[in-house]
């Protein structure tokens, strides 16, 4: 009887090193992840752009290449701070890449305020009239704000 009872023992210091182990482990996960989340995400948060409208303007220059003029209406709401707009990009919805510039005006949006932001990119075949296509603008803090419209 003594032999079965030091075995049950055991097993149940076992069990308890496990579950204190487990615990512990979870604990540190949570923690690690949520203080993560407050080192690397406060200026992402903050930022709140949104797309209120656009258009997209097929240029064709000759038959290798055409150009676009993309406009999109942007609203920076109150309690967001100033944002840089560091890149313009017009996608299929698919998500390929039809054209990419560095070379947005104006680039900065200050809190409260509305603007038109306006880019030019060129794309090595015609995008027919009325593709939905994807506007998508990177601001210098990494958030990304998308808009679908159509080609005209």
């Amino acid at each position: 009887m003594r032999s079965r009872r030091s075995i049950s023992d055991i097993v149940a210091v076992v069990l308890l090193i496990v579950i204190a182990i487990a615990a512990a482990v979870i604990i540190y996960m949570w923690l690690s992840g949520l203080i993560g989340t407050i080192h690397t995400s406060t200026s992402i948060t903050q930022t709140k752009l949104e797309i209120t409208g656009a258009s997209v303007t097929e240029k064709t220059v000759n038959s290798n290449y055409s150009n676009y003029s993309v406009t999109a209406y942007v609203y920076n709401p109150p309690g967001s701070p100033s944002t840089s707009i560091t890149l313009g990009e017009l996608e299929f919805t698919n998500g390929t890449l039809i054209c990419s510039t560095n070379q947005v005006s104006p680039s900065t949006i200050a809190s409260s305020n509305s603007t038109s932001v306006k880019f030019f990119c060129s794309y090595s075949a015609a995008v027919p009239p009325g593709t939905p296509v994807e506007i998508i603008l990177l601001t210098s803090e990494g958030v990304q704000v998308t808009y679908t419209a159509t080609v005209s």
